[in-house]
């Protein structure tokens, strides 16, 4: 019986670019992506999802590189629905491509990959207390980030460089400056970059550079083999 895998994203995700990193162990054929949000318009998205009163809220990016702000519990109660169907329908892995940490997801029968509950301990178990830069999209995820690297026995650093909108010196500027303030491992940490910024990184600064995508993608064709 050959292995299957779900990857299941919230809103846009350009899951094509993690692709090659799969296809080791297990053929295209064989992986199937979905979206909660993705194929959604910004106008049936806020009106499902739109955070109510109190309710703590995710961003999430949509169709027309949109960024919008949706409830958490909704998203949670909607993504679970989701995974118990591909559960069901025999996905061996479910790999859910999200930056945030989320509550009450499980599967019964599976394997489900939740990249915030492995990345962060994963990140402070390789860095091994050297001064770590992360670099991030846009500054409305600066409010995560605290209890997200509370592993790490230094407190990283932070700058921000958008890979859909940004350019590559962008990038490579927010980097010189982390390494400037004493980082000597970066992180790209945001769905958004690949291995093409990881190794523009690389090369411009020759310092280590730690993709949450490549991370999170090795465990799942490990799991697979």
């Amino acid at each position: 019986m050959k292995q299957t895998l779900a990857i299941l994203t919230i809103g846009v995700v350009p899951v094509s670019e993690i692709l090659p990193l799969l296809t080791d162990h297990i053929s295209e054929e064989q992986i199937k992506t979905f979206s909660l949000l993705g194929n959604l318009s910004y106008d049936e998205v806020m009106e499902e999802f739109s955070p109510s009163p109190g309710e703590e809220q995710l961003l999430t990016l949509l169709t027309g590189n949109v960024l919008a702000y949706v409830g958490k519990q909704k998203v949670e109660q909607a993504l679970q629905s989701v995974i118990e169907v591909l559960d069901n329908q025999g996905f061996d892995v479910i790999l859910l491509m999200s930056t945030h940490r989320l509550a009450n997801l499980s599967v019964r029968k599976g394997i489900l990959l939740e990249p915030e509950r492995i990345i962060p301990p994963l990140v402070a178990s390789i860095v091994d207390g050297h001064q770590v830069g992360i670099i991030l999209p846009v500054p409305e995820m600066m409010k995560y980030q605290n209890k997200k690297w509370e592993l790490l026995p230094i407190e990283p650093l932070y700058e921000l460089a958008n890979p859909v909108h940004g350019t590559e010196q962008d990038l490579i500027d927010a980097g010189k400056k982390l390494v400037d303030s004493g980082a000597d491992v970066l992180v790209l940490d945001c769905l958004g970059f690949h291995q093409k910024h990881r190794d523009l990184l690389q090369k411009s600064l020759d310092v280590p550079v730690l993709l949450s995508n490549v991370l999170i993608a090795r465990l799942a064709s490990e799991l697979l083999a």
